[in-house]
């Protein structure tokens, strides 16, 4: 596969880089003590390849539903190629793994992915649900990787204005509980397009 044209200037990983992505997980520890206080079922699969990181049991309407959340970080600010490419303010960037997005989707419409942005202060949660990243538009890119040999790896460049920022974590799950309930059903089967995203135009034809 040839290589991307101008992807040397975007951040390679190296292999030493995963030993410490394994040994940094703050944030996963925040959602598990979140969870616990509110008394809800979860799976934890954080461990995990290629599953969603918690699975989460909630009653609704009567039935005990399964709920994937697969939760992110924006540690610092990216480089200036990731927000040239998205077309986005660095400020608004969040930088997802492709192959993240589409373990949520075995998973749909139930599925949600929360972004730990600690660029912002005062929003530093930005949930999306599954809807929203399958009508959201997008950038995709491919990123050299290197471990055993040369690979390439997949990300979605996201706007967090697409998704929905909170200042505390616990107003995160409130919110998930009550679209839940209220809006996941209408947001499905409604006929005019989906979302109020910054920088779209839906064109009338």
């Amino acid at each position: 596969m040839n290589e991307p044209q101008g992807s040397r200037s975007l951040y390679e990983r190296r292999p030493q880089y995963w030993t410490q992505d394994l040994g940094d997980r703050a944030f996963e520890q925040q959602v598990r003590e979140q969870l616990d206080t509110l008394h809800w079922e979860y799976g934890d699969q954080t461990g995990a390849l290629h599953r969603p990181d918690f699975v989460i049991t909630l009653p609704v309407r009567g039935k005990r539903l399964r709920v994937a959340l697969e939760v992110k970080e924006k540690r610092q600010h990216y480089r200036g190629r990731w927000a040239e490419l998205a077309g986005t303010p660095e400020t608004e960037l969040l930088v997802l793994d492709e192959l993240a997005a589409r373990t949520l989707l075995r998973h749909a419409p139930r599925a949600f992915l929360l972004f730990w942005d600690q660029t912002h202060e005062e929003q530093p949660y930005v949930l999306f649900s599954v809807l929203d990243l399958y009508c959201a538009p997008r950038r995709r890119v491919l990123r050299p990787i290197h471990r055993n040999s040369p690979r390439f790896k997949a990300k979605w460049l996201l706007d967090r204005r697409h998704g929905h920022a909170f200042h505390r974590l616990r107003d995160v799950f409130a919110y998930i509980a009550t679209y839940l309930v209220r809006d996941l059903d209408k947001d499905l089967q409604r006929l005019e397009a989906y979302g109020d995203f910054e920088g779209e135009e839906v064109a009338e034809v």
